[in-house]
């Protein structure tokens, strides 16, 4: 990385960066608990989003709480408003003295019971660019829900299911978690050291810019910091861009009949495709991207990578090709608006007023993308 690129830097931050972990982390996040969205149409977004699989929790007059199939009181919650927006993102703590930890952060809301479906106490946050985060420690749980079976292979050498057919059931597919949240940052950074710093992420892995490497990497894959646990390749997936926002979130789900069926389902019903089916190179998933009623991406995936704390940081060059091993083609959509008005408004102010923001890295990122 250069003087010139990150003169934002200290020498401690960009030993960080490139270990792929904070030396003293404030707590170490146990992983997501939920995702928020504002939506105008709630009634609408909630066909969407049993169709994709989840489950009605609870519900108020302003929100709906949807739950999956494990313990979590809900995975996601819809809130009414005027407009759509990503309104944020909760992750689960260890303790109540990690929540007084993060509430000493400057900016920190202080420790306070939640009011909501499951309760427990919460501190709220923000990442330096903006995304609204909430530290969660002390919920109820729920009876999980019943996942029907994994299916059984019959693989050329060696055939495990003998004298049996099977026949997994159409319809919603059985939504098991929330997986990841995918982010968009303007100051991809800051953002960076953010969740290294603040919940103990570790990197997965890091893409570069074949073209521009000494600009550092374009996109950073999270995970969480469970010891000799093993844990999702990530959590957080975080990429640089001209915006701060959800790229997509993503939900697991049995297996590859389950994605490919409850994509069926989704088709069916009317609902728009976004990418898929398809296996990811980096997190290995078996994945298939939809939008909902407002363009809102949700990914359902299966047979992703785990690691524990000792895995290294790995890197990969960004390029369109690297997102999926097998697939079709990416869609342009998939990776940002096109171009028009409000975007190169955006870039001019983001070039005007964000250090991070460097119009060679954009060009190249874009060019990347390309191939």
């Amino acid at each position: 990385m250069t003087d010139l690129a990150f003169r934002f830097l200290g020498s401690v931050d960009r030993a960080e960066i490139e270990r792929g972990r904070a030396f003293e982390p404030l707590v170490r996040a146990a992983g997501l608990a939920h995702v928020e969205l504002e939506k105008p149409d709630l009634a609408a977004a909630e066909r969407f989003y049993l169709d994709f699989g989840l489950v009605a929790a609870a519900r108020t007059e302003e929100a709906l709480y949807l739950r999956a199939a494990g313990r979590e009181a809900h995975v996601l919650v819809l809130r009414r408003a005027p407009r759509a927006r990503f309104a944020g993102v909760a992750l689960r703590v260890d303790s109540e003295l990690d929540l007084r930890r993060l509430a000493s952060l400057p900016g920190a809301s202080p420790l306070v019971a939640l009011e909501e479906p499951g309760g427990g106490s919460c501190v709220r946050l923000a990442t330096p660019s903006g995304v609204a985060v909430r530290a969660l420690h002390g919920a109820a749980e729920r009876a999980p829900l019943a996942l029907r079976a994994p299916i059984l292979h019959n693989h050329a050498a060696a055939k495990q299911r003998q004298g049996a057919s099977q026949r997994p059931p159409p319809g919603p597919p059985q939504v098991a978690r929330l997986g990841h949240v995918a982010l968009e940052s303007l100051r991809f950074f800051r953002d960076l050291l953010f969740w290294m710093r603040t919940f103990g992420l570790l990197v997965s892995d890091y893409q570069d810019l074949e073209e521009a490497p000494e600009l550092g990497p374009v996109m950073a894959f999270l995970r969480c910091d469970r010891g000799s646990e093993p844990a999702d390749h990530h959590t957080v997936a975080l990429a640089a861009g001209v915006a701060t926002g959800l790229a997509h979130a993503a939900f697991e789900v049995q297996d590859l009949d389950a994605v490919a069926m409850g994509g069926e389902h989704l088709r069916r019903r009317g609902w728009r495709h976004a990418w898929g089916i398809g296996r990811h190179v980096l997190g290995s998933q078996l994945f298939d991207y939809w939008r909902d009623p407002d363009g809102a991406m949700v990914e359902h995936y299966a047979d992703g990578d785990v690691f524990d704390a000792s895995a290294p940081t790995g890197r990969l060059a960004f390029r369109g090709s690297h997102l999926a091993q097998w697939g079709p083609p990416l869609p342009r959509d998939f990776v940002g608006p096109r171009p028009d008005l409000a975007l190169g408004a955006r870039l001019v102010r983001g070039l005007a007023t964000n250090d991070e923001l460097r119009l060679r890295k954009l060009a190249a990122t874009a060019r990347a993308l390309g191939r």
